[in-house]
């Protein structure tokens, strides 16, 4: 479950540190970082570390909450401006996706046959890389 959230979180802040996502993750991932429950490898690989991830990650929550609970902005701001951002180790993967598509966007031909229906009109690219459109036929 860590492993599939350690690289999920590189997609998200794909989108950006503008968007909620984004900076959010960044928050979480840097966090996560700083309290040894991701590794950073010499060759620029992330792991999870198996005996300091649940007590990092129940840390973090009793952080946000209490922050969230007291109504302190000041805390929530300077948190924010702290570790959401994306530090150079995270930029040096996010360089090597600028090929990946963020996100895919099904297009189920076969179905749309079957139904009558025109195929669904494509949608502009996604930022920063392009949709992938995954056409489903029957075999």
């Amino acid at each position: 479950m860590y492993t599939t959230f350690l690289a999920s979180t590189f997609r998200s802040i794909r989108f950006g540190l503008t968007e909620a996502h984004g900076k959010g993750i960044a928050l979480q991932l840097n966090t996560l970082i700083d309290a040894g429950a991701f590794k950073i490898g010499p060759d620029g690989t992330f792991t999870v570390v198996p005996a300091r991830v649940k007590d990092a990650v129940a840390a973090l929550t009793r952080e946000i909450m209490t922050v969230q609970a007291a109504g302190d902005y000041a805390a929530a701001r300077e948190m924010l401006a702290r570790r959401a951002v994306v530090r150079p180790e995270v930029q040096r993967v996010l360089d090597r996706l600028q090929g990946v598509p963020v996100d895919i966007e099904p297009q189920f031909v076969t179905a749309d046959e079957l139904s009558g229906r025109a195929p669904a009109a494509p949608r502009p690219a996604q930022t920063p890389a392009a949709s992938r459109k995954v056409s489903t036929t029957r075999q």
